[in-house]
């Protein structure tokens, strides 16, 4: 496992790259933790979250609305949720944005954290504090700017992924090399997309690769 540390506008944000969902047990106590995920993560991924309560939320894009939002403050009430809860969201960019868009509103804002579960979320959506949640045909109207304390980068998860996922992740790895990183290119030319889902010691160099760049957009340096 590899840890990171970042900073923006004075938040401090962890990152565990190549960490089992498990280890959260090491970062907070699991009675205080809340996890929210989507019924397609639940359903192939209900293991890991034995002895933890569950919200499980409609997965797509068109569940992160104010409907949804709803359902989840109703659930975290009847888990006597409370100032001292931690909100951890389980899934893609959806779930990521209204798990830390529920946490910046419930009692006032509570603590929150990430397991991105797709390419894609492991390298921008989870990053940088966007949250929020859509409003119609507007996406992300509504929302908030606010750093989760952590992001774990499990990627057992990514075994469940579709084939479709893995190539929309990486069109982002693809901007992020053709920006601002050529060796991270020359590494894509160098592999195909089989070797990167084969090799975990490929894929944890590249997954760094990406989060160092987002992250450091976001810190300003780059």
């Amino acid at each position: 496992m590899d840890q990171l540390t970042y900073h923006f506008s004075g938040k401090e944000v962890n990152y565990y790259v190549g960490a089992d969902f498990s280890y959260i047990n090491q970062i907070l106590p699991a009675e205080k933790c809340i996890v929210i995920t989507d019924d397609t993560i639940h359903r192939h991924h209900a293991p890991k979250f034995h002895g933890y309560k569950t919200v499980v939320i409609p997965s797509g894009e068109q569940h992160k609305n104010q409907a949804t939002l709803d359902s989840i403050i109703s659930q975290l009430i009847a888990f006597e949720a409370d100032r001292k809860s931690f909100l951890v969201g389980v899934g893609g960019g959806v779930v990521t944005d209204i798990t830390g868009y529920v946490a910046s509103i419930y009692m006032r804002g509570i603590n929150f954290g990430f397991v991105p579960t797709t390419i894609l979320s492991q390298v921008d959506a989870s990053i940088g504090g966007k949250n929020g949640i859509d409003v119609g045909m507007y996406k992300n109207l509504l929302g908030v700017i606010r750093q989760p304390q952590f992001i774990l980068f499990d990627f057992s998860f990514l075994q469940s992924l579709p084939a479709e996922q893995w190539v929309n992740g990486f069109a982002e790895v693809i901007k992020h090399a053709c920006i601002k990183d050529r060796e991270m290119f020359e590494l894509l030319e160098a592999h195909d997309l089989d070797a990167f889902r084969q090799d975990r010691e490929l894929l944890t160099t590249l997954i760094v690769k990406n989060i160092t760049i987002k992250s450091g957009i976001f810190e300003g340096r780059i």
